[in-house]
């Protein structure tokens, strides 16, 4: 009788423990899924930002050129060459 008891004991035990584990263990669960989803938005970021360092990159390497620095003093700060003569030409609006 006294091993049927302790054998009974053991089984109440272990499936209490079991229930009261239960909770942790989802807990785990949840905190890994959303520490993966963190990891894979982190590394697109990365990526992102990775592309973004080799385009100004080469934006960097472009305005060591001087044929890239004359277009960019020509396009975006109205400058020209001594003795130059600049045209624009003015579109007028179509009427009806």
């Amino acid at each position: 009788m006294k091993i049927r008891n302790g054998f009974f004991l053991f089984i109440i035990l272990g499936i209490l423990g079991i229930f009261l584990y239960i909770p942790r263990i989802y807990r785990g669960y949840r905190t890994l899924h959303h520490l993966q989803n963190e990891l894979k938005n982190t590394t697109i970021e990365s990526e992102k930002l990775h592309c973004e360092m080799e385009d100004l990159s080469l934006r960097l390497d472009n305005f060591n050129n001087l044929y890239y620095i004359e277009k960019f003093a020509r396009d975006h700060l109205a400058m020209k060459k001594k003795n130059e003569t600049i045209y624009r030409v003015i579109y007028e609006e179509e009427q009806d």
